[in-house]
């Protein structure tokens, strides 16, 4: 086979491939995605839908009741993850691009992995430089903007395992939350600590704020997806910080916020 035949075999399927998520964008109880970030480059690979790994994300994502072990569910689900971090990744760009090449990263709350494995391809981080806290959950205890609850995690580590290794993001040190406190974690400072839909969404910056700060290096940087009723409270407003505006893939047309903070600068 010529390489030009071998292009465009390529080209078919990547056409075929879209035609199966605009199908599937249509169908009746999955959720609406906003169709430009749906259709964007595929950096994460969503694995093959097993059970096991649809009651995973089914737990972590309600709005994802309706997926099921199938390569039509598993392109939908791919395009949600893609397109939610294309959504952040344009907005948060000129942030990330400040981040020293050899920085520690922590993500708190990393769900599937999709995140994780996005920015890592995008940004060239290595896995030995990436930490994540996340815990094992049976039932979806979610707020919004809510109290901090010790056992609201609502994740599956070893499903979260799966998807990384099949992504080939290897050697991330993941903490146990049922086994170690936030405050407590090892690893420190961290250059760059990020939630996505955790802290700062479903539960309140607020009650977490004691236990990040100390985690965070002196000119590092701290990044959370908040809602657009968001209002700044008072252990905030101490800090350098800016509410950035964006768009999620899903649901379509909504807008939500990121908060990006600082350690205050140290007097001279």
């Amino acid at each position: 086979m010529t390489e030009t035949q071998s292009n465009s075999l390529l080209s078919r399927s990547a056409q075929q491939a879209a035609k199966t998520i605009r199908r599937a964008l249509g169908m009746k109880n999955l959720p609406k995605l906003d169709p430009r970030l749906a259709q964007m480059e595929r950096i994460f690979r969503a694995p093959p839908l097993t059970p096991d790994l649809t009651a995973a994300i089914k737990l972590i994502s309600p709005h994802h009741c309706d997926l099921a072990a199938s390569e039509e569910h598993r392109l939908i689900w791919e395009a949600d993850q893609n397109g939610s971090c294309w959504g952040e990744y344009e907005v948060l760009e000129p942030f990330l691009s400040r981040i020293p090449t050899d920085a520690k990263i922590l993500e708190i709350g990393p769900g599937m992995g999709r995140s994780l494995v996005f920015f890592s391809k995008k940004r060239g981080w290595r896995g030995d430089q990436i930490y994540a806290y996340e815990g094992n959950g049976r039932t979806t205890k979610y707020t919004s903007l809510g109290p901090r609850f010790e056992d609201s995690f609502c994740g599956n580590i070893a499903m979260l395992c799966h998807v990384l290794r099949y992504n080939d993001v290897r050697d991330v040190t993941i903490f146990d939350a049922e086994n170690m406190n936030l405050a407590e974690l090892p690893g420190r400072p961290y250059n760059l600590i990020y939630s996505f839909y955790s802290i700062g969404f479903h539960w309140s910056l607020e009650h977490f704020l004691d236990d990040l700060l100390p985690l965070l290096d002196e000119r590092g940087t701290a990044i959370f997806t908040t809602s657009p009723d968001f209002q700044p409270f008072e252990g905030l407003q101490k800090l350098p910080y800016q509410l950035v505006d964006w768009k999620p893939a899903w649901p379509k047309g909504a807008t939500l916020k990121f908060i990006v903070v600082s350690k205050p600068a140290r007097p001279v």
